[in-house]
């Protein structure tokens, strides 16, 4: 009772941490709670009750990575240039986005482990979909996944590639149309994409996001970009949204694989 009390405020607390991210990240989540099987939603709601939603608890990730720093490489996988294929990529001693979701899934699987262990696990899951989605998480080691690219907005903040990815091309999109119609262009983009096939190999989707990341419209590849104007937040708007639905239905797909076939 009172580790469960101590975690619910530790989520409380990483609430006001202005994490980047945070709208992607509960979309994702909320979006894919949508999408559960009535045997996947009786699995998840106990392991987020404290938290009032799905969606909430996968912001906690971000914020425990600072408590627990053995954490923090399990959010991103970097490949320098000449390794552009990612089902070779190698996860270092300390871990990887990759590797990391494969062991939280396996804990989630395991009839044995906690309550807590779950609990921790489904949050950890949320989250690194919403990471493997986001293409600067799937960037270069030299420049910290575009941490160390350095961009201005139009109107001359400065900014790097990361952020831009993280979340301000998300926040230009709302300031143009509103969160509500963000959302709901979201939305709509989950139902168009459930007729499509969706590959369960967290390898494939990471490789979407690298393909994004080299891309040329995207500037980041040979480090072209240097101002992220109007028109590349316009152009690159759709993109980001894309990866969010695609997140959320990848994530329901997951836990419903899961939690469908237990006893």
């Amino acid at each position: 009772m009172i580790k469960n009390s101590l975690l619910a405020l530790v989520l409380m607390m990483s609430f006001n941490a202005n994490a980047w991210w945070d709208t992607g990240h509960e979309m994702v989540c909320s979006e894919a709670y949508n999408l559960l099987s009535p045997a996947a939603k009786k699995a998840v709601d106990p392991l987020t009750e404290a938290e009032g939603s799905f969606g909430r608890s996968c912001l906690w990730a971000d914020w425990v990575k600072r408590e627990r720093r053995e954490t923090g490489n399990w959010h991103y996988i970097n490949l320098p240039d000449d390794q552009q294929d990612v089902f070779e990529a190698r996860c270092p001693e300390n871990g990887c986005l990759i590797q990391a979701f494969h062991d939280q899934v396996k804990v989630l699987k395991n009839s044995q482990t906690s309550f807590l262990q779950k609990q921790e696990a489904l949050w950890f899951i949320g989250h690194f979909v919403g990471d493997i989605h986001q293409p600067m998480h799937v960037g270069y080691p030299e420049d910290l996944g575009g941490n160390r690219h350095q961009l201005e907005l139009a109107d001359g903040t400065k900014t790097n590639m990361h952020k831009v990815w993280d979340g301000q091309i998300i926040e230009y999109v709302e300031s143009k149309i509103g969160k509500k119609n963000f959302h709901s262009t979201v939305k709509n983009k989950i139902k168009n994409f459930l007729d499509q096939e969706h590959s369960p190999k967290i390898e494939d989707w990471a490789q979407e996001s690298r393909d994004i990341a080299v891309s040329d419209s995207v500037g980041y590849r040979g480090a072209v970009l240097k101002i992220a104007s109007n028109n590349y937040m316009d152009t690159h708007g759709p993109i980001v949204q894309d990866r969010i639905a695609l997140g959320a239905i990848r994530l329901s797909n997951t836990l419903n694989s899961i939690f469908d076939n237990e006893d």
